[in-house]
């Protein structure tokens, strides 16, 4: 049995923290070979039939439990040889990260979590399209005037650009606020991609709830509280992770987009939840997994591996 990795180098990952390394781990330990490779390495190689191949790098655990792999020792192989590609690494989402997507198309036999063609097609701030009668009103668009009009409307709104991460340029205004000037440097900074502006929503100091899904099933929370004069709940912008319950709305959220996500086979999603809304809808490579299993003795990436092998049966 062989899974690639497809993240960020693994030698610079805070192996208390991130999800990816959980993955990584309970496959070795399950005597599963796992490779690395940066997206980059991906390619296309055309000659009568098209093959895609990459170069890879053997994932190793150190005595310390840091991943390790050999940079100087990199093999190439066709992907297809693979049983299972986890596609893990940060946004932001740009051309490198479509074109990649692409190739990943072509493969037939790998288990792709999750879906090349799905997370090109459902970039996660744009997703919740899908789901209007549960997210907060919202705008996405990078026309000052419809984004004025909307702050004007709901008086005090969220905004964050539409391909971060993390965190990323999240800011709180009002309609008192110097709006042309504003958006003016807001959009230009984000290389005048859209933004996303969601009204505000008061109840945001109680928590920002991530509920991981597996194949649209829930399979743990933690609430992420922001610091002290902080609206940002992020885990990587200082967030706190706090234990939570799935409550009654929650469930019927996860009720609501659970067939659109098997369908689009979109298979480990983190959902955001604030005040009852459906505020995010994080495909591309979510995170919490070791936050949850902290605060509630689980163990998530066992079940997200049991599922990958159930699926490769």
């Amino acid at each position: 049995m062989k899974f690639l990795f497809q993240m960020d180098d693994p030698k610079k990952i805070n192996i208390n923290e991130d999800s990816t390394y959980m993955l990584i781990k309970e496959s070795l330990n399950r005597g599963i070979d796992c490779y690395y490779n940066d997206p980059r390495w991906v390619f296309s190689e055309i000659n009568k039939v098209n093959k895609i191949k990459s170069n890879v790098s053997r994932l190793s655990l150190k005595k310390n439990n840091q991943l390790s792999y050999q940079r100087k020792i990199l093999k190439e192989i066709d992907l297809e040889q693979m049983n299972a590609i986890f596609i893990r690494q940060d946004p932001p989402f740009d051309l490198n990260y479509i074109s990649n997507t692409y190739l990943l198309d072509q493969l037939k036999k790998p288990l792709i979590l999750n879906n090349s063609k799905e997370i090109r097609n459902f970039p996660e701030k744009h997703i919740m399209m899908n789901f209007p009668e549960l997210t907060p009103p919202t705008l996405i668009s990078s026309n000052i005037e419809a984004i004025i009009k909307f702050i004007k409307k709901n008086k005090e709104v969220i905004i964050k650009p539409a391909y971060g991460n993390g965190g990323l340029g999240i800011q709180k205004i009002s309609h008192k606020t110097n709006l042309n000037t504003f958006l003016k440097n807001y959009i230009k900074k984000f290389s005048n991609c859209p933004v996303i502006i969601q009204r505000f929503l008061k109840n945001f100091k109680k928590g920002d709830k991530r509920i991981i899904l597996i194949n649209g099933d829930i399979a743990g929370a933690v609430l992420r509280v922001p610091r002290t004069n902080s609206i940002k709940a992020n885990f990587h912008a200082g967030g706190r992770a706090v234990e939570t319950n799935i409550t009654d709305k929650d469930k019927y959220i996860c009720k609501k987009i659970k067939s659109f996500l098997v369908k689009k086979k979109l298979f480990f999603v983190g959902i955001d939840v604030i005040d009852g809304y459906l505020t995010e809808i994080n495909i591309t490579s979510p995170t919490g997994i070791q936050e949850i299993n902290r605060l509630n003795k689980s163990k998530i990436e066992k079940d997200i591996i049991d599922f990958v092998l159930r699926s490769l049966k």
